[in-house]
């Protein structure tokens, strides 16, 4: 499987390649919390805000973590060094496209993250989303995806989730052009969940 990086930068853009390092022991090490810059002067008490890069569930029982699976890495790289302001929406649930996809003779998947703003925990999400260059090369156009508990997880508040699709190989060049260009227009047209409630 290849891993293909976006060559030129972007609000969620990879700047290095990833390293491979020795896997976790501690599920709880699974989470890379990132200390982000300050989004604007109106964050309440000053205070920085943060966002917590967080593997699927899928991941996390294929035993891949941060530490060793160079993708989950390069991720929260990418989190860890994207400004707050430039990571969803506030009080909302949103995806961006990361620059990043694997592709394989059989498949190809565009790496998304979805991101969660709200003081709400999510999970069994039903989703449309489209996702197109803005000359109007489309490689979704209002698809619907299902992220279970059992494979995606639980996308807590103020987390931000990796999310693989695949896209039919006859959408490559226009993957590519947005990867390089990072012309794109994405956007969740439908959005139905579960609530999760838990005690912090």
């Amino acid at each position: 499987m290849l891993l293909l990086l976006s060559a030129c930068g972007s609000d969620m853009g990879a700047n290095e390649s990833p390293t491979e390092q020795s896997p976790s022991e501690e599920a709880n090490e699974q989470v890379n919390k990132t200390n982000t810059r300050e989004a604007n002067d109106s964050n309440q008490n000053g205070e920085d805000q943060t966002i917590t890069f967080v593997p699927q569930k899928s991941d996390l029982d294929a035993g891949l973590s941060i530490e060793s699976d160079e993708t989950l890495a390069e991720l929260a790289g990418i989190i860890e060094t994207t400004d707050y302001s430039e990571i969803g929406t506030e009080d909302d649930v949103t995806i961006q496209y990361t620059g990043l996809y694997y592709q394989t003779e059989k498949s190809i998947q565009p790496i998304f993250m979805v991101t969660n703003k709200t003081e709400q925990s999510y999970t069994n999400m039903d989703m449309v989303v489209s996702f197109k260059s803005t000359d109007g090369g489309s490689i979704f156009e209002q698809e619907k995806f299902h992220l279970s508990q059992e494979e995606f997880g639980v996308l807590r508040p103020y987390t931000s989730m990796p999310l693989y699709l695949t896209i039919d190989s006859s959408k490559i060049e226009v993957l590519e052009k947005i990867t390089q260009t990072r012309d794109e227009e994405i956007s969740i047209d439908y959005f139905d969940f579960e609530t999760v409630e838990e005690e912090i």
